[in-house]
This record gives structure tokens, C-alpha cells and sequence, in this order.
């Protein structure tokens, strides 16, 4: 079994400290997303692709249908909404992301 870091509690609470600047929790954000978009650059794994498609459930379907353009939805949530609701009733698959948006959904009101 190798050796894995982790940061005592003292570094724990300094990063929560400064993750309540908003400048710097900005920085670290586009920091992280930079590191992730040259990881991503050089990979061979199909990102377009990955998690497949799939034919919505019914119960996703009904949720869809009682949450579709609620207020609070952002526009890719609705978009997901009509999606999973055009893949159900056409019983044609539905990309995976548009799934588990509306899955996300499910598990944040539960």
C-alpha cells in the first residue's frame, strides 16, 4: 500500500480560510479548470462519447414532466427536462448527461 497525502487540520482550515476570499477562490477555480483542460488535451479518451446513451425511465420521464421550466431551473436543467421527455416518449436513447442532470435533480429534492 503506498503513502497518499493528506493535509493536517491545521492546512485544512488555512485553505477554508482562504477559500472565503472570493478573489481567491476564483483564482484556484480557473486554476483547476486549466489543469483539467491540459490533462484533458493530451488524453486518448473519447469525451464525446463517454457514458453512452440510454432510453429514460419512466419515473425520470414523469419528473421531467413536473419540473420542466420551474422556476429556479437553470437553462441546461430544462434543456436536459425536454430531452429526457422527447428520448421517453420517442423511446430513443438519450445521452447520459441529459440523465444524469435530471437524476441530480431527483437526488436534491430527496
Amino acid at each position: 500500500m503506498s503513502y497518499k497525502w493528506r493535509p493536517s487540520a491545521a492546512q485544512r482550515k488555512a485553505f477554508a480560510t482562504k477559500m472565503q476570499d472570493a478573489d481567491e477562490r476564483k483564482a484556484y477555480e480557473e486554476r483547476k479548470e486549466t489543469k483539467a483542460n491540459k490533462r484533458r488535451s493530451s488524453s486518448k479518451f473519447d469525451y464525446k462519447t463517454a457514458g453512452g446513451n440510454y432510453v429514460p425511465t419512466n419515473f425520470q420521464y414523469s419528473f421531467a414532466i413536473k419540473h420542466l421550466n420551474k422556476e429556479g431551473n437553470s437553462t441546461e436543467q430544462n434543456d436536459a427536462c425536454h430531452k429526457v421527455i422527447f428520448g421517453y416518449t420517442c423511446n430513443q436513447k438519450t445521452d447520459h448527461d441529459s440523465i444524469h442532470i435530471i437524476n441530480e435533480m431527483i437526488r436534491g429534492l430527496g
